[in-house]
């Protein structure tokens, strides 16, 4: 096997190229379509607990601080 040979040297791995904006903005959301999935539980009286909102409100917020970090980025490296 190839693995386990000692005189085989396995190749540099590179960072895998992704659009950060694209990952950060399909994360948001998602994030924001749990947050109405979560309303409407809540309207329908099936919410099984109150912090599911923040967590999801949470979310958004991240992915959108992600997404503004991301835009920079790009800006100042557009080679990224």
């Amino acid at each position: 096997m190839r693995a386990f040979d000692p005189q085989h040297t396995p190749q540099e791995l590179r960072p895998a190229r992704v659009n950060a904006k694209k990952l950060f903005f399909t994360g948001s959301l998602g994030w924001a379509v749990a947050l109405v999935v979560v309303g409407v539980m809540h309207l329908a009286d099936r919410s099984p607990d109150g912090r599911l909102a923040l967590v999801c409100l949470v979310g958004v917020v991240l992915g959108g601080v992600g997404y503004v970090w991301a835009h920079a980025v790009q800006r100042e490296q557009p080679d990224l």
